[in-house]
């Protein structure tokens, strides 16, 4: 008696589908990483031709409005409460750099206000933000 021998039918990988999920989440990753970290603070920052400077890993991020307000995290801080904010970061040992993102129409006092509180706690690295 005489057998044959049928051949097994090669697999068959579709990799469509399977692109199909990678473009998806290639286009999700990408608008997604677009996105900035402005917390809602609505402030005009004055234009400037010089490239940024080198900042810390985990900046310490100050907001001036136009009307002198200070906030911190998108809520609003007094001097009293800054003072103690400075306190409580260099207790744990943290040295950031501030950044000052002042309104274009914010008085100077506002700002060299807040840079002595900083420079009063130790908080040498001061940045102010600007636009290029």
């Amino acid at each position: 008696m005489k057998f044959v021998a049928r051949r097994k039918p090669e697999p068959i990988i579709n990799v469509i589908n399977m692109v199909d999920v990678f473009l998806t989440l290639l286009i999700f990753f990408m608008m997604t990483t677009t996105f900035s970290a402005n917390y809602g603070i609505k402030i005009n920052l004055p234009k400037s031709g010089v490239s940024s400077a080198t900042i810390s890993k985990k900046p310490l991020t100050l907001y001036i409005t136009k009307t002198g307000a200070v906030f911190y995290q998108n809520k609003q801080i007094s001097e009293k409460d800054l003072n103690l904010l400075f306190k409580n970061i260099k207790a744990a040992g943290g040295n950031p750099t501030v950044i000052i993102k002042a309104d274009n129409k914010s008085t100077a006092g506002n700002i060299v206000n807040v840079m002595g509180l900083s420079l009063k706690h130790g908080f040498y690295k001061i940045a102010i933000a600007t636009k290029k």
